[in-house]
């Protein structure tokens, strides 16, 4: 496990990630979550502005990120009926999902990232957890 109180500035620095990875993303309203995604993929090169997938429930940028925010998605067909499933099954991409609940009894992340406000409001508490990915033994 990794702990930091970082700046918004510096989340790009916190974790790296592979093909293949799915992240979970977990924090209040607020906290930070798709600020943390919008500084991975700027360390990806990704080139695109980030902005938060609430109302659309995922955006994709470049040709293997994908950013899910299922905070409205109330079920696992949901889920399955935009796509998500065929998404997270790509062995390729990198998926960021942000409140993962609806989807976590079928799915298990390579990484858990969990976000908390700190008292200075330009800085964010981090704990990420790398997991052991399937394919590892």
């Amino acid at each position: 496990m990794i702990e930091k109180i970082v700046s918004l500035e510096e989340l790009g620095s916190l974790l790296e990630v592979f093909p293949g990875d799915l992240v979970f993303l977990r924090g209040d309203l607020g906290a930070g979550k798709t600020a943390f995604v919008k500084a991975m993929a700027k360390k990806l090169s990704v080139g695109e502005d980030v902005k938060s997938p609430t109302y659309v429930y995922y955006r994709k940028y470049g040709s293997f990120l994908y950013h899910f925010d299922l905070y409205r998605v109330e079920d696992y067909e949901t889920f399955v009926n935009i796509g998500g499933e065929e998404i997270l099954d790509r062995s390729w991409n990198v998926s960021f999902v942000e409140w993962p609940d609806v989807i976590s009894d079928r799915y298990s992340p390579t990484v858990s990232v969990e976000i908390e406000k700190s008292e200075d409001p330009s800085k964010r508490i981090f704990r990420i957890f790398r997991h052991k990915r399937p394919d590892e033994t």
